[in-house]
């Protein structure tokens, strides 16, 4: 067999990155196959569907449990008289939950009066006490409610599971000729011919199987959903009814008391996230990071929004930051690099056996697998940082998502944060959010109507200028 002087067979090492891009394309063709299906629209009507708002906004958010689902359960409830909403006074609302009822509730609904109960103090909650608790319980909280909502769903026969366990197994025993050729050409290998050809289709195989284990424990975990042939007609349905309260558009600014004149509408076009008003006055459960509604070219639309973090590389930097990032990255990875091919090359020292020094030495070139990523990424970002020394465009729109994210490498004790606005300009229904400074990030809400100065390449924001303040902060 053809192998390298350190150990790894070409021929396993070639067949473990021909298995691995096989799997790729395999997984490719299977999340295809898994996409949910467009939703043919009848006619926009105002007559409410047999689904509750919750199962309703998941039939119409591509299958996803919206995260409108417990506030617009709340309105469901309140529009049904199990709770009394009351505006006390402009901008502050209460709530009541009744002792006595004649509807019979769902688990999420019910979960949704128990946090009521727990919070109620002589029988009344301020809306801004409803909150579900620190992050990491109200995340429980959250997905234990997404959980039922899903339940509820399948119980009435509209959605099956998106991700079953049959297809897991599929793709995870695809996967295992990578994993074993991998292993043997590392394992089977003698002395032979130095070849970097098997070392870097080692690397590729390796890249792809840890990418694999990581997306086949996030779908283990999903509870996204594909409908079933009833569940597409009741999509249809639901669909229809978003248009209706869409076109509309009276919802926009109601306070959460107005479902007592608006009804059980008032809690659908919540769930379809076109009450931002009523949304932001009811912190039991939080606005759809990834999905808001933006009023930018004279209409209501739906956008996308994605909050980059590790690609692009080097996003929201400054430019001269992201040169000197890169400059030091190529740095000690060109270092790294060449300390780890003298390793690899050097005499076995006496005193250390053969054998053991070859796992040595096959571990020097396996560590060179990161350090080769990081001096590409330095390229990419040297690539992108430099034309945005002289590069400024000029965005002019709405800022529709104001948020933070925990750093990776943040400590617990002080965590930091980026911080992130998404700012609508009306060219695209996807919106890549900007990452700025925090004291630039505090000058603006949501719902602002600004002006951007930002780099066309990394994104960096250079200044931001409000036009029309239209403050809903969440």
């Amino acid at each position: 067999m053809a192998t390298t002087s350190n150990g790894l067979d070409i021929s396993l090492a070639l067949g473990a990155a021909g298995s691995a891009l096989a799997w790729l394309l395999l997984s490719a063709a299977v999340v295809s196959t898994r996409r949910p299906p467009r939703i043919r629209v009848r006619d926009a009507t105002m007559e409410l569907p047999p689904e509750p708002p919750a199962v309703a906004g998941l039939l119409a958010s591509d299958f996803v449990v919206p995260g409108e689902a417990a506030p617009a359960t709340l309105l469901d409830l309140a529009a049904r008289r199990v709770i009394d909403l009351d505006e006390v006074q402009p901008g502050n609302t209460i709530a009541r939950v009744r002792p006595h009822h004649d509807e019979s509730l769902s688990p999420y609904e019910q979960r949704v009066v128990d946090e009521l109960d727990e919070k109620a103090i002589d029988g009344v909650v301020p809306t801004e006490a409803m909150t579900t608790g620190p992050e990491a319980q109200s995340s429980r909280w959250q997905r234990d409610l997404v959980r039922e909502v899903v339940e509820d769903a399948q119980r009435r026969g509209l959605t099956t599971n998106r991700w079953t366990p049959r297809i897991l197994w599929l793709l995870g025993i695809a996967l295992a000729p990578a994993i074993g050729c991998l292993y043997f050409a590392i394992d089977s290998g003698d002395d032979g011919a130095d070849d970097w050809l098997g070392w870097l289709a080692g690397g590729i195989a390796l890249a792809v199987i840890v990418f694999g284990f990581v997306a086949l424990s996030r779908m283990s975990r999903s509870l996204a959903q594909l409908p079933t042939e009833s569940g597409l007609s009741a999509a249809a349905r639901a669909v229809g009814l978003e248009h209706h309260l869409h076109e509309d558009g009276m919802f926009a600014e109601l306070p959460p008391a107005a479902v007592k004149i608006r009804g059980r509408h008032f809690a659908y076009a919540a769930a379809f996230g076109l009450s931002p008003v009523a949304m932001a006055s009811l912190p039991m459960g939080a606005e759809d990071d990834h999905r808001a509604w933006s009023r930018v070219g004279g209409r209501w639309r739906r956008v996308h929004v994605r909050y980059p973090r590790a690609w692009p590389p080097a996003w929201g930097k400054h430019p001269a930051i992201a040169t000197l990032l890169a400059i030091a990255a190529a740095g000690v990875a060109g270092f790294a690099l060449w300390g780890l091919v003298q390793l690899a090359d050097s005499e076995r020292p006496s005193g250390i056996s053969s054998d053991s020094w070859h796992w040595v030495q096959r571990g020097a070139l396996i560590t060179m697998i990161p350090f080769a990523l990081a001096t590409l990424w330095a390229a990419l970002v040297a690539v992108r940082a430099v034309p945005d020394f002289w590069s400024t465009r000029h965005v002019s729109g709405e800022i529709v998502r104001a948020r933070r994210r925990r750093q990776w490498l943040s400590s617990g004790d002080k965590p930091k944060y980026w911080n992130y606005l998404a700012v609508d300009d009306g060219t695209s229904d996807r919106v890549v959010a900007l990452r700025l400074r925090e004291l630039l990030w505090r000058e603006h809400n949501q719902g602002e109507q600004v002006t951007v100065d930002v780099t066309p390449r990394l994104g960096y924001v250079r200044a931001m200028r409000t036009a029309t303040v239209t403050p809903i902060r969440s």
